[in-house]
């Protein structure tokens, strides 16, 4: 099964994009590679950064499935991660994470980071529906119609 997330350090304005996953790259897969576990885990933002680098890195050289940094510009044909299964960010202490279309960010403890299990948006079969739908929790936005290149904006409420 395809499964994307999308890794951030930060939120609001100044979040920025660390790259992303594909195939395989669930939350449970996540914490049982250890690149994974020391991002999800992570107290201090540069090591969730490097974390997050090692992974990418060792999740195409494992063969786990396709990374792709930020140097190769945004991989997905939607402008925002609200269309992914999973999103993760780095912010006041520790990883929080949402699924796509979800409606909050959930703290992981990094003694026991547990992925939560409802962490979706309020109406699941509603956002199946219409992914594109506006999301209920912002996300960042990196191509505007017609435009491949990322852009670092992020959408305010």
């Amino acid at each position: 099964m395809v499964t994307r997330t999308d890794f951030y350090l930060g939120t609001g304005a100044s979040a920025t994009w660390l790259g992303s996953l594909q195939f395989a790259c669930h939350p449970d897969n996540l914490l049982k590679d250890p690149h994974g576990r020391a991002a999800l885990t992570a107290r201090q933002p540069t090591a969730y950064r490097e974390a997050v680098r090692d992974l990418l890195l060792m999740w195409a050289v494992g063969g786990l499935g396709a990374a792709h940094e930020p140097r190769n510009g945004w991989p997905w044909d939607w402008d925002t991660s609200h269309r992914n299964d999973w999103i993760t960010t780095h912010y006041d202490g520790a990883a929080h994470m949402t699924a796509g279309g979800g409606d909050r960010w959930h703290r992981l403890d990094p003694d026991d980071p547990c992925p939560p299990l409802r962490c979706g948006p309020p109406d699941v079969a509603r956002w199946l529906c219409d992914p594109g739908a506006p999301p209920a929790l912002r996300l960042p936005t990196f191509r505007a119609p017609g435009v491949t290149d990322p852009v670092s904006s992020w959408q305010q409420p």
